[in-house]
């Protein structure tokens, strides 16, 4: 056998050696500098443990009020003022009206009425922002040792008539929620009664809730103020990280809202009474799943309309339209076109559509406090009317009301559809305030003395010009306790492909609302407005989707009877 000479291999490394060398090597540095980062990240100092005074405060360092400070210029003088006296630039285009904070009054508190806050209570309303208004959530911008400096500055800088370290004038008693009394019909019945009764709650919220009760209160500071709708849980200040629970109701009903006509019901109230008011509360808002981003109800912006075989119901209480999937439409005031809308009181509207083989409806429902009834709307329907003014950027930041010497204007809804949406490649879509001159749009308008028309709009610039058509009807509307409800239906397809939106099924067709709030002044392109939503007619289900699995299931069941009995025959 021949010798080998394994020499000249060791001198002499193959370019597989080589590679596997190199590759080993990479992987060792890789690893190595993999674990280097994970060592220096394990290294950073762990974040520092804040703890919120739940009684009175110790003294704020130097250090925390110089970094509060620095973070207040930056992010919150814009609403609060560089005093904290609810003065910043944004301030008077703002409802409700950014906190004056110098006077130390606060509305959520877990303690007594007229008492300051705890920093506890200061700490969570900037962690979790106040619903309802333009107080935003920090706690996904500012770290909790940055929220906590800005509530140091803030009770110790910027409220400037009262003392938190003062413990001759100042207490800090923070409530007792005793035992809860869980929701059930007997508890919410008696909650009722509370509301009714005893707590007289029903003067400023109203019979069903909806706010409609005393509508002239001002607070502290003379601002107009309006009972919040207890139908909508998710606008509650201090109601974010959990809108359905009634502890927050019970807390509000014992501490009241300082700077609010709304009292402390702890010495009037027992804490069983309060449970079960806190329960009627919570029954009244509608179970719905919750967007932790903008603490709204979700919006899927597609309403669903679905066939329904027959003509199509003028009862809103009937099943076809009770069971119809609801959609949520979220309002924003029309601030882009003059004259603008700052100051919108309407802040969504539900939807729900049905259609059959020949016609589509539309069944709208909002909350409005007030039910405002003009003069019949004739001709066109000018945008920018000499008789609509806009919210001034300072002063009242309410809308004068018709009491004042405003014309009275009509509550109103309009639905907006993209004309020739067939043409247009997605995702283009008209402009969103009464289309463009490339992109028409087709309006449907129902106002409150019970008139209906069609607009054709191209544009904020121009008026809405008003068609001869009457294809759109009123199959209902109706207000009771601060709630319009209104149902609209027009035929699917008309003469007049051009104006009209043309519905065929299985489509996504670009459609979007108004609200015109008359009481608060609203009229042509003052208004709330909505984004673009899609309205899609559902295609009905065959009847064959229900009758072929049947014949399936008794065809096979037939065929195993046939076989046993095959068998049993031959065995």
């Amino acid at each position: 056998m021949k010798k080998v000479n394994w020499s000249r291999y060791k001198s002499k490394p193959s370019i597989f050696t080589i590679i596997g060398t190199f590759c080993f090597f990479s992987l060792f540095l890789a690893v190595m500098s993999f674990a280097d980062e994970k060592g220096k990240e394990g290294g950073k100092a762990a974040p520092e443990k804040v703890v919120p005074s739940a009684g009175m405060p110790e003294k704020a360092s130097a250090e925390d009020l110089q970094a509060g400070k620095a973070i207040y210029f930056k992010k919150c003088v814009w609403c609060h003022g560089p005093k904290g006296a609810g003065d910043g630039p944004g301030a008077d285009r703002l409802w409700p009206r950014p906190r004056n904070f110098n006077a130390g009054t606060f509305k959520v508190r877990h303690t007594g009425s007229g008492e300051l806050p705890t920093e506890q209570d200061l700490f969570l309303t900037i962690t979790h922002g106040l619903p309802g208004s333009a107080m935003p959530a920090w706690s996904g911008i500012l770290s909790d040792k940055e929220r906590m400096q800005v509530v140091r500055f803030l009770r110790t800088e910027l409220v400037t008539d009262r003392n938190f370290l003062d413990k001759d004038t100042e207490e800090f008693h923070v409530i007792d929620f005793g035992k809860q009394v869980s929701s059930s019909k007997d508890s919410i019945e008696k909650g009722k009664q509370v509301y009714m009764t005893k707590g007289k709650c029903v003067e400023c919220h109203g019979t069903e809730g909806r706010g409609d009760g005393n509508k002239t209160q001002k607070d502290e500071w003379g601002f107009p103020i309006l009972p919040a709708d207890l139908h909508k849980c998710w606008n509650f200040r201090g109601n974010r990280e959990d809108p359905y629970n009634p502890k927050n109701i019970f807390r509000e009903v014992s501490t009241g809202l300082n700077g609010t006509p709304m009292p402390s019901f702890a010495d009037v109230l027992s804490v069983e009474d309060r449970w079960n008011v806190a329960n009627f509360v919570i029954s009244l808002c509608p179970p719905r799943k919750i967007d932790p981003n903008t603490n709204k109800p979700i919006m899927d912006f597609v309403v669903k309309s679905t066939y329904h075989k027959g003509e199509i119901p003028a009862d809103f209480n009937s099943k076809e339209w009770v069971s119809a999937d609801a959609t949520y439409v979220g309002l924003a005031g029309q601030i882009t076109e003059k004259p603008r809308n700052f100051v919108r009181l309407v802040d969504e509207v539900w939807v729900k559509s049905l259609y059959n083989d020949k016609e589509i409806a539309y069944s709208l429902e909002w909350d409005d406090r007030n039910k405002s009834v003009g003069q019949p709307e004739t001709g066109n329907y000018e945008l920018t009317p000499a008789d609509v003014k806009e919210v001034p950027p300072a002063g009242d930041p309410v809308a004068a009301k018709g009491a004042d010497g405003w014309p009275a204007f009509n509550d109103s809804v309009g639905v907006q559809f993209a004309a020739k949406w067939e043409s247009l490649n997605s995702p283009e879509k008209p402009r969103f305030i009464f289309g463009d001159e490339k992109n028409p749009a087709d309006i449907w308008k129902w106002d409150a003395t019970g008139g209906i028309a069609e607009y054709t709009g191209k544009g904020a610039s121009n008026p809405l010009t008003r068609r001869d058509a009457k294809d759109v009807k009123i199959l209902a509307s109706k207000y009771t306790d601060g709630h319009w409800r209104v149902i609209l239906k027009r035929d699917r397809t008309t003469g007049d492909a051009e104006a009209d939106a043309q519905f065929v099924t299985g489509q996504f067709i670009p459609t979007s609302f108004y609200i015109w709030d008359g009481n608060n002044g609203d009229k042509g392109a003052k208004t709330s407005i909505s984004t673009w939503y899609y309205t899609i007619l559902k295609p009905p289900v065959p009847a064959k989707v229900y009758s072929v699995p049947v014949v399936v299931v008794f065809l096979v069941i037939g065929f195993e009877f046939w076989l046993r009995k095959k068998f049993e025959k031959k065995k």
